[in-house]
Formats: C-alpha cells, sequence, structure tokens
C-alpha cells in the first residue's frame, strides 16, 4: 500500500477555506432571501386577488336597498292575497245563499236517477 502524503494546513490555507464558507453562506442567504421575497408577493397578490371578489360596503348597501323593496312588495303580496280570500269567502256565501236550495234539488233529481236506474255509488 502506498502511504498518502499529507499537507500541512496553513493559515493562509484556513483563511481562503473560510472566504469560500464565507462567500458560499453569502450567496445562500441571499438566494433565500429572493425566494422569501417571491413568496411574500404571492402571497400579496393572493390576499389581494381574495379582497378584489369580496363585496364592498357600497355593494351590500344597495343589496339592502333592494331587499328592501322586496319586503315592501311582499307585504303588499300578503295584503292582496288576504282580499282575495275575502272575496272568494263571500263568493262561496253568496252561491249557497242565492243557490243553495237548487244545488240540494239537483241533488235529490241526481239520485232519483241513480235509484231508477239502480246506479250503485
Amino acid at each position: 500500500m502506498a502511504k498518502i502524503k499529507t499537507k500541512k494546513t496553513t493559515i493562509d490555507d484556513l483563511k481562503t477555506v473560510v472566504d469560500n464558507l464565507a462567500v458560499a453562506m453569502v450567496k445562500g442567504f441571499k438566494k433565500q432571501e429572493k425566494l422569501t421575497d417571491e413568496k411574500i408577493d404571492n402571497l400579496a397578490a393572493m390576499v389581494k386577488r381574495g379582497f378584489d371578489k369580496t363585496a364592498r360596503k357600497e355593494d351590500l348597501e344597495v343589496v339592502k336597498q333592494d331587499l328592501e323593496v322586496v319586503k315592501t312588495d311582499v307585504h303588499f303580496l300578503k295584503s292582496d292575497m288576504q282580499d282575495v280570500k275575502e272575496k272568494i269567502g263571500n263568493m262561496e256565501k253568496t252561491i249557497l245563499r242565492e243557490h243553495g236550495f237548487q244545488i240540494k234539488e239537483l241533488g235529490n233529481r241526481v239520485k232519483y236517477v241513480e235509484e231508477a236506474f239502480t246506479i250503485d255509488k
């Protein structure tokens, strides 16, 4: 086996190693700083896009006004429906009052016809 020759380390050798290490560290820190800045910028852009899609106070005021209009319209519709119910109820009472006898008479006649023809219900 051949004997490995070792070289004695000098202070200049150590200084070169330290200088190279310092340069590598500075480059690494700069690279990480750049990556971090890019990530922060990307995050800021994402947050901005999110807020751009969020309703503004003015938008909500318009929606609130629209809801008030709808609420008023529903109130009038309820009132109109109550009027319609009352009118239909009155019509039913009027029909029964004025034509109740005729309706009963027609019922009796149908019953007579069914009995005459022996129709089972």
